[in-house]
């Protein structure tokens, strides 16, 4: 990682900006999913839900930003809703591309259906729009959120952190590939 400042507890305006940004791809899912019915809809934001629980139960417990800000604020949330974890549990897991599925249906799912609605039931600006801002947030908010707001101030990331160590092998900086 870089010589860049490492947070002890992040700035409220980058939780803030972080979390705005989160929301409005969770609230264009839902958006999409209820244009396609009641049900629908709520079964999308109890799929939200899980997965969010499954984040702080699988990896926020254990994390240095337990009961911290971290980049989005979920240390705090952690700490009000599970007990700490082993800080250890969170450096010995192994992320895979299948790791990141669950997150991918948040905007794959949505996407699908809000095609399906605009080829069905005619052009919608708002279901266009709903559409078009996950995945620019995929391709152009997410790598500047993550790369120049988040990871690299962070010193969960310095310690270890496996979606470091995933995306680092991805790109072929792996330090134990730079090694052997």
């Amino acid at each position: 990682m870089n010589n860049s400042e490492k947070y002890d507890s992040y700035p409220l305006w980058i939780v803030i900006l972080a979390n705005i940004l989160m929301l409005a791809v969770y609230v264009a899912g839902a958006y999409i999913m209820f244009r396609l019915s009641l049900i629908t809809g709520i079964l999308y934001v109890v799929y939200l839900v899980l997965l969010e629980r499954h984040f702080f139960k699988e990896g926020c417990i254990c994390c240095y930003y337990y009961g911290k800000l971290c980049a989005f604020g979920k240390g705090v949330i952690a700490a009000i809703f599970f007990k700490r974890g082993d800080p250890e549990k969170f450096c010995e897991r192994e992320i895979g591309f299948k790791d990141f599925i669950p997150q991918i249906l948040v905007v794959v799912i949505p996407l699908i259906v809000g095609i399906a609605l605009l080829i069905s039931r005619g052009f919608n600006l708002l279901i266009f729009i709903a559409l078009i801002y996950p995945v620019l947030s995929w391709f152009v908010i997410n790598p500047i959120l993550y790369g120049k707001l988040a990871c690299i101030h962070c010193k969960q990331g310095t310690i270890c952190c496996p979606a470091l160590k995933f995306f680092s092998k991805e790109k072929g900086n792996n330090k134990d590939e730079r090694e052997g």
